[in-house]
């Protein structure tokens, strides 16, 4: 879960990390912090420490007296609830809970936990919340490829012509389909940050119950837990709506060859999208990579820039929108 990979935790293991937690070259959030606080196992017995030779430091002993029962209790300490401080009862189902935090949800929500997320008590339901990330190619990639053999046969009938006006109009080649296949990707690529930026981050009105739900349904929910594997990625039955009403669109707007063929490119790039963002949340890239970037920077758009970094796929939309999460000085 690391944004800079699992190596750097390992190579510091048994030693004082707080030079690193302030930086360079990264401070650590507030939210890191926090992050970290659910991991606590116990103090360290610093006079135990053997200076010379570097050896671990051990965890304090505890007392003889303290039964099995204690001591679980004092190692899974981060598992407990304060409902002063979380303000929701995390064994019950988050749901209906959510709209009633009113101001408080938009902080809430953006205080990340490593804990899953029950949305609602009936199992149907729940189980429809969740989808593996391997669901999206199989269910979707099949559609691309038929629809990317009909676009180019169709193409290929030379009958597609764009009519700029009434007496001119463009003849549609068939070897014209990659490129308009790349810039349906492309168009998909600002349909992702609109819909990130705009739809997903909404501030819901603090005092409207439904539209906070609903705001935590869509992506509260991913924010609050953010390494929740079985909701890194869309559900294809919901998924569909959304996708079926572009294609619409696309068909009324411009001729059935040209129109399809931009749809499927926009729906290989949202295929592409779930999946370089399940990545960046479970992958560890090569450092130096693109995706490594990639990674750290949808990291700091979780755990500190909530209101920046909209980009998943690529940070291109982030300038011209004036949204770039900034590069920290020291």
């Amino acid at each position: 879960m690391h944004p800079g990979g699992e190596a750097l935790i390992l190579r510091r293991s048994g030693r004082d990390i707080s030079p690193e937690i302030e930086g360079p070259p990264h401070r650590h959030s507030e939210n890191a912090r926090r992050w970290m606080e659910q991991y606590y196992i116990g103090e360290l017995d610093r006079d135990s420490t053997d200076e010379d030779t570097g050896t671990l430091r051990q965890r304090k002993k505890i007392p003889e007296s303290t039964t099995e029962e204690e001591e679980t209790s004092a190692i899974n300490k981060c598992s407990k609830v304060d409902e002063e401080t979380d303000l929701v009862d995390w064994r019950k189902p988050l749901a209906w809970q959510v709209g009633y935090l009113g101001e408080k949800y938009d902080t809430w929500v953006h205080q990340p936990v490593d804990r899953p997320i029950r949305l609602f008590e009936n199992d149907f339901f729940e189980a429809n919340t969740k989808t593996s990330w391997y669901m999206v190619p199989i269910v979707w990639m099949p559609v691309v490829i038929f629809l990317s053999w009909y676009c180019y046969t169709l193409l290929a009938q030379e009958r597609t012509r764009l009519f700029i006006t009434s007496d001119y109009s463009i003849l549609v080649h068939k070897y014209s389909f990659p490129f308009i296949f790349m810039f349906g990707m492309f168009l998909w690529s600002f349909i992702e940050y609109c819909i990130h930026r705009f739809v997903f981050h909404m501030r819901p009105p603090a005092h409207n119950y439904y539209l906070i739900m609903l705001h935590f349904l869509l992506h509260g929910q991913h924010h609050k837990s953010p390494f929740d594997g079985s909701r890194l990625v869309f559900p294809p039955s919901l998924a569909a709506i959304v996708i079926a009403a572009f294609y619409l669109i696309l068909r009324q707007m411009l001729p059935e060859g040209l129109g399809t063929s931009l749809f499927v490119g926009g729906l290989c790039g949202y295929v592409v999208y779930d999946m370089i963002h399940y990545y960046l949340h479970y992958g560890s890239p090569r450092k130096g990579s693109y995706l490594y970037g990639l990674k750290a920077y949808h990291v700091k758009h979780h755990f500190e820039h909530q209101r920046a970094g909209f980009g998943i796929t690529t940070t291109f939309w982030d300038y011209p929108f004036n949204t770039v999460i900034p590069e920290q000085t020291f």
